[in-house]
C-alpha cells in the first residue's frame, strides 16, 4: 500500500514537473521563437535541471510539439468539428457561427502566448506551424465547409465555394484577436466584449451567405 502511494505521488510530481516545463517553454517560445530559445534558459525559468528537461523531452522540437498536444488533450483547443455540434444538428446558422466564434476569441484572449508560438512558427517555417495547420486549420475548413455546403443544399445559404465562406468567417476572428492582442491592446479602435464581436461576426456573415 506505501508503495502505491509512493508510487502515485511520484507520478503526480513529475506529471507536475512536466507541465510546468511546457508552461514555460510556451512563454519563452512565444516571446524569442524556436530558434532563440535554448533548453538551457528553459530549465532555469522552470527552476529545474537541463537534464530534467530532457527526461521529460528528449529533444526541443518534442518539447515544441508536445505544447499543442497538451492544448488539446486539456480541450483547450476542441476539435472543430465537435464544436457547436448540437446547433449544427438542429440547423441553427446564428449558433453554430457564434459558438465557433466566441469559442476561438476567447482561446485566443487567455492565451495570447500561444498565439504569439504560433507565428514565431510559421515565420520559422516550424514544422510545428505545419502540424497545427494540419490538425485544426484543414479541419475547421473540412468541417465548417461541409456544414455550408449542406445548407446551400437546403437552399438557403448563397451557391459559392464555401472555403470562400470559411476564408472570410475565419479572417473576421483572427484579425480581431490579433488586433487586440499585437496592435491595440489598449482596444482604441474597437471595445467590445468576445460576445459582442462573436454576435456581429455572425450577423455579418449569415447576412452575406443567406439567400
Amino acid at each position: 500500500m506505501i508503495r502505491t502511494e509512493e508510487t502515485t505521488v511520484t507520478r503526480m510530481a513529475g506529471d507536475e514537473r512536466r507541465l510546468q516545463i511546457l508552461r514555460v517553454a510556451e512563454r519563452l517560445f512565444s516571446q524569442k521563437g524556436f530558434r532563440g530559445t535554448t533548453t538551457k534558459e528553459i530549465a532555469q525559468a522552470a527552476g529545474v535541471s537541463e537534464a530534467m528537461v530532457f527526461r521529460h523531452f528528449a529533444t526541443k522540437s518534442e518539447l515544441y510539439a508536445a505544447i499543442i498536444d497538451q492544448k488539446a488533450c486539456q480541450g483547450n483547443l476542441p476539435e472543430p468539428s465537435c464544436v457547436a455540434l448540437e446547433a449544427r444538428e438542429r440547423k441553427d446558422d446564428y449558433a453554430v457561427f457564434y459558438e465557433l466564434t466566441l469559442l476561438a476569441l476567447n482561446e485566443h484572449e487567455q492565451n495570447p502566448e500561444f498565439m504569439r508560438l504560433l507565428l514565431h512558427s510559421a515565420l520559422e517555417n516550424h514544422e510545428l506551424s505545419q502540424m497545427f495547420f494540419e490538425r485544426f486549420v484543414v479541419t475547421i475548413y473540412e468541417s465548417l465547409g461541409s456544414y455550408i455546403a449542406e445548407r446551400q443544399r437546403d437552399g438557403v445559404f448563397r451557391q459559392m465555394d464555401p472555403r470562400i465562406v470559411v476564408r472570410a468567417f475565419v479572417g473576421m476572428m483572427i484579425h480581431h484577436s490579433l488586433n487586440n492582442s499585437l496592435w491595440d491592446k489598449e482596444r482604441r479602435l474597437l471595445n467590445i466584449s468576445n460576445e459582442e464581436a462573436a454576435h456581429s461576426f455572425a450577423e455579418i456573415l449569415l447576412r452575406g451567405v443567406t439567400i
